[in-house]
């Protein structure tokens, strides 16, 4: 059985998408720009990169994006 990502919320990117890194050191972009209950989470290689392959693992958010709130 896989480990389940730990995912804490770093900020929005330079397209406004809410970025997450999981306890590995991995980033997972919200392409849905924090719109919806359920982020759809795709990898990226750092902070600004570019969105890849969606994120099929399970996970536990610790740190939420709130949409409207600036940090």
């Amino acid at each position: 059985m896989a480990a389940v990502l730990t995912l804490n919320y770093m900020g929005t990117d330079s397209w406004n998408r809410p970025v997450y890194r999981d306890q590995h050191g991995r980033f997972w972009k919200d392409v849905d720009l924090g719109s919806r209950a359920t982020p759809s989470l795709y990898s990226s290689s750092k902070f600004e990169g570019e969105p890849g392959y969606p994120l099929n693992a399970e996970y536990v958010i610790t740190k939420r994006y709130e949409r409207g709130k600036t940090q």
